[in-house]
């Protein structure tokens, strides 16, 4: 009889414990996942289309960025030239990108909202001469 006892209290003791894990479980499974930025990356001179308008990526005015291997007093920016092209008119934005990038909206369509986050390469060394530049895009659809 009292072994019959202790099992019931045993068992009674598991199956309090289960429940308790069961709720843990469900709090867990209700936390929202981050999802990773998709970016899209364009090459100097190159464009991409955006719905009916077209992007282009310009030209590089000037790189003041300061180097990895250097210790600066002010980060310094990258000054770029993009052109948007609507398919009847074109016009050039000029835009300073800060040397730790941004999220900044440079257009928008009826179905896409296009973001300018940064530029690549970063300059490693003073004397880097960098040719291959490119954007980093975050192209988004429009929420309705």
């Amino acid at each position: 009889m009292k072994l019959y006892l202790f099992l019931l209290g045993v068992l009674s003791i598991t199956c309090s414990l289960n429940a308790q894990n069961s709720e843990k479980n469900t709090t867990e499974t209700e936390k929202k996942i981050e999802v990773p930025e998709i970016l899209t990356k364009v090459n100097l001179l190159d464009h991409i289309e955006v719905g009916a308008y077209t992007l282009t990526f310009t030209a590089v005015e000037s790189d003041g960025r300061c180097p990895k291997q250097v210790t600066c007093v002010w980060p310094g920016e990258a000054n770029i030239v993009i052109e948007i092209n609507d398919g009847t008119d074109a016009e050039q934005h000029r835009i300073s990108i800060p040397a730790l990038g941004f999220h900044r909206e440079i257009f928008s369509t009826d179905s896409h909202k296009v973001y300018l986050k940064n530029i690549e390469p970063y300059p490693i060394k003073p004397d880097d001469k960098l040719e291959a530049y490119k954007l980093m895009l975050k192209i988004e659809p429009q929420t309705l």
